[in-house]
């Protein structure tokens, strides 16, 4: 199964962190078949010092979803995310979101989907956010959403036009 990841981190050492989570993706998760370059970007929904470093990789996958689900929230704690902390810190400032030394988000899982309580599949944001759609352009451009009915390069070609004028 092809399953298209969305790598992201504001920590001082966001490039390594990227790095180590792609290589330990390759070795728990699958062998990565596509890569996308890294892309910069703000941070999205709250305030913080240090902008994100943003990758996407395809990997060839014989985990299920919830297994997929499952291995990246253990590589994201062995990389030192702490969703209790992050809870703290949103809770404290009253943002939605906060930083992170590592996040990885589930893009597509072949055309499946998926909407429960635990995972939502296809990535329920990406449409509105262009951080994430740049990098899934680089390895999944052409891949037809399986609820929008449309390609990840249509979707941005579509965001950007709307927040141009």
């Amino acid at each position: 199964m092809e399953v298209t990841l969305l790598l992201g981190s504001n920590d001082e050492r966001a490039k390594q962190l990227v790095d180590d989570a792609t290589a330990i993706i390759d070795i728990a998760v699958g062998r990565i078949v596509r890569r996308s370059d890294d892309y910069t970007s703000e941070p999205y929904g709250f305030s913080a010092e240090r902008g994100f470093i943003n990758r996407a990789v395809v990997v060839e996958s014989e985990c299920g979803a919830y297994e997929v689900l499952r291995r990246i929230n253990l590589i994201e704690a062995l990389l030192g995310r702490d969703r209790e902390e992050e809870a703290r810190i949103k809770s404290a400032k009253g943002e939605a979101y906060a930083s992170r030394p590592i996040d990885i988000d589930i893009i597509f899982y072949g055309t499946e989907t998926f909407d429960d309580e635990r995972l939502t599949i296809p990535y329920h944001f990406l449409a509105e956010r262009g951080y994430a759609l740049r990098p899934v352009v680089d390895v999944a451009g052409e891949f037809k959403h399986p609820a929008l009915e449309r390609t990840p390069r249509e979707i941005l070609e579509l965001l950007d036009c709307n927040t141009k004028g």
